[in-house]
């Protein structure tokens, strides 16, 4: 009789978990977008998705090509669905007829901007910052956060129009970053839809998107705040009931200032779960955020028990190499400072851009970002370092760059023979430029380190083409079935070509290190590499434990990305299995990479794991308002406290 009530309710959760993921779909760009933009929609639909599912709301996530076969459904999320087809708009109108409500994120369609009552108006560009934050109005949906900060470079302009302009009406405004209001970023349109002139992206303000989601979709799908409620909640009391947080207060120092401050914090934490028990049964956002406080509570109290260790790498990578604040360096290095951290790693360069004015990399933009970000962090202590994205093309100041490298014959080549967007590091004149670019760095900015990342090949694939093929022959001979002797089988020419291709890559970097070393022997030089070793040997062509066996690294920052605390303990035996190497290697966290999306509670157990292998530190990716808000205020409590 037990095991039939199991296998009921099973079966109940099962439908009732069916019936709720129908309820809303997220809908990706795939018939709508050119071919190259397919996989960057389906990634925007994913970050959608995964707000949803971490408040514990399930949904749907299909191509638009599929929607035209959805059936039941409240609530439906168009994520760059740039020009869908012409079934595809009559689908959308006939749902929207039978009462389905929709929300709109980038889209040039006039067609489907028809049926909202809005008419595209213009595409625009900006990079200045222009777009740095949406600030709601009064008429946003009940719950919803005043303010939702995200820096766009473009968006598509709507305008009223036709029969139903008399129900769109702004929801939210664009604002640069002094707060002044900029462009529409939110249409509350006829029928009780949404569009935005851009999308919500996957680098900060997490939190926020979240609640506006969330709030959206309690318009149209009932008993949404209190399932988010309830979700988070018993997450939470999960913590709490499992005796894990009791015993690391327990053995905190019985007279320490700190053990006294965790129980306080204790107990109230515990009378703010009484308080929202009794909250849960109302469908209200107040519950949701009250259960969300009280996951925050449990964090900080949590973060407490842990020390901080002296001298201690703990680092912040900036991707966007502007800081926490856009254009203010200054406030961001004096909050990194506050919070206890030591070192930053500023994306100031590439092989196709530079934040600063260069004579060999293309400058993007106009400001000089690495003397601004320099200025900054030694004012406040801070060890900078410049991030450079070595054989990547990424982030390219302009189309014009990338056909530049082209032409030269550059870039690195697929098997079928086109151009990817690397640059083939076995080209000697590559390797030159790069060169010539790290040089620049240390000779005029009083950086204390430079990092370099992407110092490898993006696959063994993009490693056979004729040109590469060209340079491996004229050394070791012509091989007899190119590339199948090389990406098939353990042939010996295979493990030749292996071997040929990550030494080039060994002896640039030895090539920097030696130069460093004779002009500018304070400077630190670190990586960012792979944290799957040796596989990233032959992947790769990334041979970084070498690199520390010969000396010609100080730190290496292996890009441990994952929320399975099985598999980091695992990478961590690997990279630190010479005992002697572990107080160079700086472990990287993925608090919000695309890998890994983690809480401040499974940061807190990463950094524990990662002190426990004895490395030199960490490095958290990446720097943006979801660090800011959610993870180093729980740091700043204990791992990086200020004792």
């Amino acid at each position: 009789m037990i095991a039939l009530r199991g296998w009921v309710f099973s079966l109940f959760v099962l439908v009732w978990c069916s019936v709720r993921a129908a309820a809303i779909v997220v809908v990706y760009g795939e018939q709508s977008v050119a071919s190259g933009e397919k996989r960057f929609s389906k990634t925007l639909a994913m970050h959608v998705q995964r707000w949803y599912a971490d408040a514990g709301i399930p949904v749907d996530m299909i191509p638009d090509s599929e929607f035209i076969h959805v059936e039941t459904c409240q609530l439906a999320i168009l994520v760059n669905c740039y020009a869908p087809s012409k079934r595809v708009i009559q689908t959308i109108e006939r749902k929207l007829d039978a009462g389905m409500r929709f929300v709109v994120c980038y889209s040039a369609s006039e067609s489907l901007a028809k049926l909202f009552g809005l008419k595209p108006e213009a595409y625009l560009r900006n990079d200045k910052g222009a777009w740095s934050s949406m600030s709601f109005l009064e008429n946003r949906p009940q719950g919803a956060p005043r303010e939702v900060r995200q820096t766009s470079t473009n968006l598509f302009s709507m305008v009223p129009s036709g029969e139903e302009a008399s129900g769109a009406v702004p929801m939210a405004w664009w604002c640069d970053r002094g707060g002044k209001r900029t462009s529409v970023a939110w249409w509350k349109t006829a029928r009780g839809s949404y569009w935005m002139t851009h999308i919500l992206t996957g680098d900060g303000d997490e939190e926020a998107k979240q609640r506006l989601l969330l709030a959206i979709a309690a318009e149209c799908v009932p008993g949404i705040w209190s399932q988010a409620a309830r979700f988070s909640y018993f997450q939470t009391v999960k913590m709490l009931t499992g005796g894990e947080l009791g015993a690391r207060i327990a053995v905190l120092p019985r007279s320490s200032a700190r053990r006294k401050r965790a129980e306080l914090a204790m107990g109230t934490v515990l009378k703010l779960k009484q308080r929202v028990s009794a909250l849960l049964g109302q469908n209200t956002w107040v519950a949701y955020q009250s259960a969300r406080d009280l996951c925050d509570s449990v964090a900080r109290v949590y973060g407490m028990t842990y020390w901080p260790r002296r001298g201690e790498v703990c680092g912040v990578w900036d991707h966007s190499g502007q800081g926490v604040f856009p254009g203010e360096w200054e406030r961001t290095a004096a909050l990194l400072a506050r919070y206890g951290i030591t070192d930053v790693y500023v994306n100031v360069a590439g092989a196709a851009f530079a934040l600063y004015p260069s004579r060999v990399l293309p400058q993007r933009g106009t400001e000089d970002v690495l003397r601004h970000a320099v200025e900054a962090c030694h004012k406040y202590g801070l060890r900078v370092h410049a991030w450079v994205l070595c054989f990547s093309g990424e982030r390219a100041a302009g189309r014009s760059v990338i056909a530049a490298f082209q032409q030269k014959q550059w870039m690195l080549q697929e098997v079928d023979g086109r151009d990817s967007l690397w640059l083939d590091p076995t080209n000697p004149e590559v390797r030159a430029y790069l060169f010539s670019a790290i040089c620049e760095i240390a000779q005029q900015y009083a950086v204390d380190g430079i990092q370099l990342d992407f110092v490898r090949y993006p696959s063994l694939p993009q490693s056979v083409g004729q040109r590469i093929r060209a340079r491996f022959e004229a050394v070791h001979g012509k091989v007899g079935k190119w590339p199948d002797d090389i990406l098939k089988g353990t042939s010996s020419v295979r493990r030749v070509f292996l071997r040929w291709r990550a030494a080039i890559v060994t002896d640039w970097v030895q090539d920097v290190r030696t130069w460093l070393r004779l002009n500018y022997p304070e400077l630190s030089l670190g990586a960012a590499v792979f944290g799957k070793y040796p596989m990233c040997i032959d992947s790769v062509g990334q041979d970084w434990l070498s690199w520390l066996r010969m000396g010609i690294l100080d730190e290496v920052f292996p890009m441990n990305y994952t929320g399975d605390e099985t598999k980091l303990k695992d990478w961590l035996g690997t990279q630190t299995a010479d005992a002697r190497l572990a107080g160079r290697i700086v472990s990287g966290i993925g608090v919000t990479a695309a890998e890994s999306r983690l809480s401040p509670v499974q940061v807190l157990r990463q950094i524990g794991q990662i002190r426990r292998a004895k490395c030199k530190g960490f490095a958290l990716f990446d720097l943006d308002e979801s660090l800011r808000k959610n993870v180093l205020p729980v740091l700043s409590v204990g791992v990086t406290a200020h004792e």
